[in-house]
């Protein structure tokens, strides 16, 4: 059986931010509203569906440069049972991680193996089988351990039919899609000044964004990769691309 958690408990930040948001009263902003701001900041006559169309590339980007997580699923493990089913709402390309329940309080990731890869039945790791998960366990899964199953997020398409409701992106990433949007309206216009200063506050609230999340992140007792990750699946390194119009 398959299930499906509310919140996500690696992801402290997150909740913490939510439960800010919650204390202060503040509600997420409609579409309308992002626009409203967007068009007040800097003037201009494009018109909304163009506008729609720059927001739901900046939502994109934002959720691959920040590594926005959906709800991650489960299951548990059976005893001595190897292969376990993939559930139909998983989409294996979005998979970034899965870990395995341990013990009553620690949990191992589980590093994902190809066909050509070497692997050790010593080792924990997972492969994909069909439409199944192959979940390799040292001396035999034991019954009744959770794995989790952690997933990228991908944003809903902002309509220029439906304003009123509320964009995908976090409340929190929000002030960073109207930066983009600003400075895609200024690119538009060949306004370079205007365009590298958007820019710039786009960068910055990013690297501050990233910078708070890692602050939130608990510490580990290996060497960790901190450098930008590229690719978000499998190959974890990301690249920020600082930009200057000319």
């Amino acid at each position: 059986m398959v299930f499906k958690f509310i919140f996500n408990a690696n992801k402290l930040y997150s909740l913490n931010q939510y439960l800010t948001t919650i204390e202060k009263g503040e509600k997420m902003a409609t579409i309308q509203l992002l626009l409203d701001d967007i068009n007040l900041r800097y003037r201009n006559t494009y018109t909304t569906p163009q506008k729609i169309v720059w927001m739901n590339d900046e939502q994109s980007e934002l959720f691959e440069i920040l590594e926005i997580d959906s709800v991650p699923y489960g299951f548990n493990t059976v005893a001595e049972q190897f292969l376990y089913p993939i559930d139909s709402e998983i989409d294996v390309d979005r998979i970034k991680q899965l870990t395995i329940q341990i013990n009553d309080t620690n949990f191992e990731e589980l590093p994902f193996k190809r066909t050509t890869d070497e692997v050790n039945e010593s080792d924990y790791w997972y492969t994909l089988v069909e439409q199944n998960f192959y979940v390799n366990v040292p001396g035999g899964a034991i019954a009744d351990r959770a794995v989790y199953i952690y997933l990228d997020s991908q944003p809903v398409p902002i309509s220029a039919a439906e304003l009123t409701i509320e964009p995908s992106i976090p409340l929190r990433y929000q002030e960073i899609l109207k930066f983009g949007v600003l400075k895609r309206i200024a690119m538009a216009r060949k306004d370079v000044i205007m365009a590298n200063n958007f820019d710039s506050s786009y960068q910055q609230m990013i690297l501050d964004m990233e910078w708070k999340m890692k602050m939130n992140t608990p510490e580990f007792p290996t060497a960790i990769d901190v450098m930008p990750l590229k690719s978000r699946y499998r190959n974890r390194r990301r690249s920020v691309i600082i930009t200057q119009f000319q």
